[in-house]
Formats: structure tokens, sequence, C-alpha cells
């Protein structure tokens, strides 16, 4: 089995300075440019990570931005957790104190996760084969784990009856290291399966085959819808749902590597255009062409069917971002995160869900 995981989470630093209020622009940047000075006096490596992180957004943007807003930035990262993107997805800029303090970010999401998963419980889903074992009937499809154990009889009897398959490391995320494996990229299958016993602490997955819409809509990505679901004392409440594409040659949907992501309302239907991490709107997919506005889900009542019952599976966990996929099987599981980002589903929606998710622990 795999190495134990250790639990995400993140610098104590950014909890310091939550009690700080700033209504303006001018406010960010000044509070910015002293806690930029301090940074580069007593940490200059970490103010060269933040200033790196920076130009390296503004590189993949159109965004417009004003040469003072690095240090605003500096002020919103450590005052409320942003990370550049978030910054200006989110237009914290043109936002007051109260308005910025409505969104999830990427560092003060970990202030909300003890409230609902308990440690030992997460370790449990963030094991991407544990939860495959504990979720199989709805994962639909056959996987298996490389490790130091593991034998050539053993790959070679995974692919008995197919030909390729998607490799993802094992406790990772964001879609990184997911790459897809097909036997006729080698010459002979003895280097082939040599490669896949050198990825060691991955899980090794049958491929999803996507269908209709889902599939037309960028055939190179499983493209998923993450649904938002807690367990209250009244049941499962899902709260939000966002459809995640591909673009271009990615394998993998997520908004970190670059994908599209669109809301979906409760009625399984897209109502916004599309959004990248980049701040650039996409009313047609820029590969496929499909119309973006007005998609409506398959089968949908069925997908919600399938979080309702897959929450049960880990009764400590109360809250889960589901990653679904519409396939020849209807719909599976891709994966459950137990401490999934947010911005996929706020960027698009154009507003936090901070109050939503707090709103949800008198009801635990």
């Amino acid at each position: 089995m795999s190495a134990e995981l250790k639990m995400s989470t993140y610098s104590k630093v950014y909890n310091w300075f939550t009690w700080i209020h700033i209504d303006s622009y001018k406010g960010l940047v000044r509070i910015g440019a002293l806690f930029s000075f301090f940074i580069k006096l007593l940490s200059p490596s970490q103010y060269k990570k933040y200033h790196n992180e920076y130009t390296a957004y503004l590189s993949k943007t159109e965004i417009q931005y004003d040469p003072k807003e690095f240090k605003a930035i500096i002020a919103c990262t450590l005052i409320y957790g942003v990370a550049v993107k978030e910054y200006f997805l989110y237009q914290f800029a043109i936002l007051n104190d109260k308005g910025r303090r409505e969104y999830i970010t990427e560092r003060n999401r970990y202030n909300i996760y003890p409230y609902f998963n308990g440690a030992k419980k997460r370790r449990e889903m963030q094991d991407k084969y544990n939860a495959y074992l504990a979720l199989k009937k709805f994962y639909k499809r056959e996987a298996m784990y490389i490790g130091e154990d593991t034998s050539g009889a053993e790959i070679e009897a995974f692919f008995a009856e197919r030909d390729s398959a998607i490799l993802k490391p094992n406790a990772s995320g964001v879609g990184k290291g997911v790459e897809i494996f097909r036997l006729s990229d080698y010459e002979d299958r003895k280097t082939a399966f040599a490669y896949l016993m050198s990825k060691e602490n991955y899980i090794m997955e049958e491929l999803i085959r996507q269908t209709g819409l889902m599939r037309s809509l960028h055939p190179q990505s499983v493209n998923t819808v993450r649904v938002y679901a807690c367990r209250l004392k009244t049941g499962v409440r899902i709260f939000g749902c966002h459809l995640r594409t591909g673009i271009g040659g990615s394998v993998v949907d997520n908004a970190g590597q670059g994908g599209v992501v669109i809301s979906v309302n409760d009625d399984g239907i897209a109502w916004t255009s599309g959004m990248d991490e980049f701040g650039h709107t996409y009313v047609y997919h820029p590969d496929s062409h499909v119309f973006i506005p007005g998609m409506i889900m398959p089968e949908w009542e069925r997908a919600k069917q399938l979080v309702e019952d897959a929450m049960q599976v880990f009764p400590d966990i109360r809250f889960v971002g589901w990653d679904i996929a519409y396939s020849d099987r209807g719909w599976v599981i891709v994966e459950a995160n137990d401490n999934g980002q947010f911005y996929g589903y706020q960027i698009p929606h154009h507003m936090g869900v901070y109050k939503q998710m707090m709103s949800f622990v008198q009801e635990l």
C-alpha cells in the first residue's frame, strides 16, 4: 500500500492578519507596501516566490493591471489568503472588505474543512486507491495500485482485455502528473510494463468512455461535473455544481491545468459562458466550437442520486467535492475531494460561498 499521506495544510501565517479590515484599493496598496518591505527584509526567498507567481500568471493573461497591483496582492494574500489568480478573477481590487470576505480562498479554505471532516477519515479519502476500493460500485470501472510489490503478472492481467489506461499519482490533485498510457506507444509489452512498474505510488484506471454531448465537448479529456455536497442533520445537501472541460491536447479538465469551468444550475443546465483561470471567456468551446450556455447535462437526476448515495460511504466525512463524468455506463465517480478548491465554482458565478459553507456548520 502507499506511504502514509501527509495532510494538506498551509502556513499559520495566513491567520495572523485576518483582523485587518481595508475597504479601498489604495489602502491595500499601502498596507501591501508595508508587508512587502518586511517580507523582502526578513524572507527574500518568500518575497521572490510571491513575485514569481505574480509575473508567471500575468504572462499568460490579458487582464489589465496597475503597476502597484503586486503590493495590493501581497496585502490580500496575507489578510484574505488569496492566490494571485484569485485576486484577479474575484476582482478583489474593486471589492470592499466585506465583499472580499464572501469568498473561499486558496488558504482560508483550510479553516473551514475541520468543521466537516476529521483528519483520520480525510486520509482515507485522500488516498485515491483507498477511496476507489470504498466507492468501487460508483466508479464502475477497474483500477489497480502500483507499488513496490506490484508484479508484472498483475499488470499483465490488467491489460488482458484492454490496451490503454489512465495513470494518476495516488496522493496528488488538480490534475498534476496525470497521463494516458497506451501499449501501442511502446515497442513491446516488456518495455511498456517496465515503465508502469516505475510509477510507484500511482493508481492505474480503466479509461472512462464518454458519450454524447459530454464527449463532443472535448474528446481528448474526461469532462467532469464538480458537485459540492454536505451531509447535514436533515440529509445530503447539494449546493453547487460546475462543469469542467479540457482544451487543446490536455487529457485533464482541471482549471488549474488550463481547463474551462462553466456554472451548472440545480436542474443540470449550464447557465454561463466558460471561463479559464486566466480570465478568458468562452461562449463556444475553443476547440470543438460547441455552444456552451444552455447545455443540458444528461440524466441529471441520476447524477444527483449518485452523489447522495456516495455520501453515505464515509459517514464521518461531511463535505465532499465529487468529480463525476457521464459515460457509456451512465454517471460515474472520477474522484472524491474532501478539501477541494472552490475557485472553479466561484469564478463563473462571480460570487463567493464562504457564508453559505459556514451556515452549514450549524446544521451538522
